[in-house]
């Protein structure tokens, strides 16, 4: 059943706003190693931004998947509670520049309606191109600059040289929905996709983060701001490396990874995609512990809580410089007995994508 276009959003204070670029990042959509999501709050806490429109979440969301998040304290259960929400904020670059900037929860339902209503916005706006972001697994090692492959809706969108063909086949987020759809009205898209090592794709990689930010702008043109996302990438990098060079296995299949790469890319930074959310299969496969992969994930998904709990309240809070330091990761020691317990059936099994909050 569709329903009317304009009933599915309030009108915010930057309402009939300017801009020719609209950017689409919908949480719980394919994003590996948080890198649109991370990119897009970066954006949002690092630039002027005001509200265009928020939308009806009881229209366009079902609860189950969408649960809203509820505190209690000393028992008792407060009434605000974390409504899910999609929203449609106006951002302007560093140099003043105009984006509208579609973020929040990807909604369940009406999926032609809502598309139709940003449609409607988009025109009176002056939206002449959409963008869209998302981290991809695939078979790059972290030691590498993250590649981003561009997906167009038009082939006369596509950069020229640079990229490996490719055919892939997978369930639609509804930013390719929308742009798909818009394409269709004349309103041409490009969805950047940036390749996340697959032992990366649970935890935040704020380094493919910086890659597609910095892809973004310079395709549209724009002054944005990566130096928190490549402080990041630098820490993250420190981390691997200490875990890499107290492990002979895992440098062996860095190393390995490292190979597949150069080889598949020739100094040209391209590489196909694996299919979505598998590890890459590659000649070196039989290289690589079955089991590294695991380690890799479960030393820095201990080493990235804190980077995780940061991005999760970036728009709650502010930053506290005084706030208590959170607790040192285990030891690679710890995560490879772990590992071992897993393999006698002793443990846990690993822990399952996030991809909903």
């Amino acid at each position: 059943m569709s329903i009317n276009a304009t009933d599915l959003y309030a009108d915010g204070p930057a309402a009939g706003a300017k801009a020719k670029i609209l950017l689409i990042h919908f949480d719980g959509a394919i994003d590996a190693g948080a890198a649109g999501r991370m990119a897009i709050r970066q954006l949002l806490r690092s630039l002027h931004n005001e509200r265009v429109a928020t939308f009806d979440a009881d229209a366009l969301m079902d609860y189950r998947s969408h649960r809203p998040i509820v505190t209690v304290d000393n028992w008792v259960s407060s009434p605000d509670m974390v409504m899910p929400e999609t929203v449609l904020d106006l951002v302007e670059d560093d140099m003043g520049n105009p984006i509208l900037v579609l973020h929040g929860a990807e909604p369940d339902a009406h999926w032609e309606s809502f598309t139709a209503a940003i449609r409607d916005i988009c025109e009176r706006a002056g939206v002449e191109i959409t963008f869209s972001l998302h981290g991809v697994p695939s078979g790059v090692p972290h030691t590498r600059p993250t590649p981003v492959h561009v997906q167009a809706t038009d082939e006369s969108l596509l950069p020229s040289g640079g990229q490996i063909a490719n055919h892939m086949q997978f369930p639609s987020p509804l930013s390719t929905f929308m742009q798909i759809r818009m394409g269709q009205q004349g309103i041409g898209g490009l969805a950047l996709l940036g390749a996340v090592p697959y032992y990366m794709a649970d935890t935040g990689y704020p380094a493919a983060s910086s890659a597609l930010l910095t892809s973004f702008a310079k395709f549209a043109d724009l002054s944005l701001p990566v130096g928190d996302l490549e402080q990041g990438a630098a820490q993250d990098q420190e981390s691997i490396e200490k875990l890499v060079e107290g492990n002979p296995e895992i440098s062996h299949t860095v190393s390995a990874l490292e190979e597949h790469f150069d080889a598949w890319t020739g100094g040209t930074g391209a590489i196909p995609l694996p299919g979505m959310g598998h590890p890459p299969a590659t000649s070196n496969e039989e290289m690589i512990p079955k089991d590294i992969g695991d380690v890799i994930e479960a030393y820095l998904a201990q080493v990235s809580r804190a980077q995780d709990a940061e991005i999760e309240s970036v728009q709650r809070a502010p930053r506290n410089e005084d706030a208590e330091e959170p607790a040192k990761p285990d030891t690679i020691e710890d995560v490879l007995a772990r590992v071992e317990a897993r393999r006698r059936g002793e443990g846990p099994g690993p822990s399952s994508p996030r991809h909903r909050a």
